[in-house]
């Protein structure tokens, strides 16, 4: 595993596998968070914080239990994202392949959504019932 890249705001994570994070209440509305080059996640995100970002990653879980202004999905493949109340205000999904995002219809209808050159995205609601896909 590479360093952990962190400045004020930001935290990098590269290369990881086969890793279970939950970061609790650990972050702030301010933070930002990258995983890059990752397979087999499953992440728990307790706080509110500024933004996601998942790049080249595979085989990954993502719990989101506050709200979270943006989302980036890069080049990605298998990736869900579990939502709980909380809204997304931003999704971007660009060159990736089977991506479910579980959220309310309400969060659904209220946030940008913007895709680009992806295959297989879902959207569900928590009893799992697709309610778009593309």
């Amino acid at each position: 595993m590479n360093p952990v890249s962190i400045d004020k705001n930001s935290i990098i994570l590269d290369n990881l596998s086969d890793t279970n994070q939950n970061f609790k209440n650990l972050l702030t509305i301010k933070d930002s968070i990258t995983y890059n080059n990752c397979n087999n996640l499953d992440i728990t995100i307790e706080s509110t914080i500024n933004k996601l970002v998942i790049k080249n990653t595979r085989n990954a879980v993502i719990n989101i239990n506050k709200t979270i202004s943006g989302i980036d999905i890069i080049n990605s493949n298998n990736i869900e994202i579990i939502t709980n109340k909380y809204p997304i205000y931003y999704l971007l999904i660009e060159d990736s392949e089977d991506i479910t995002i579980i959220l309310n219809n309400k969060n659904f209808k209220s946030t940008e959504i913007n895709i680009v050159d992806s295959i297989k995205i879902y959207f569900k609601n928590h009893n799992k019932k697709i309610f778009f896909k593309l």
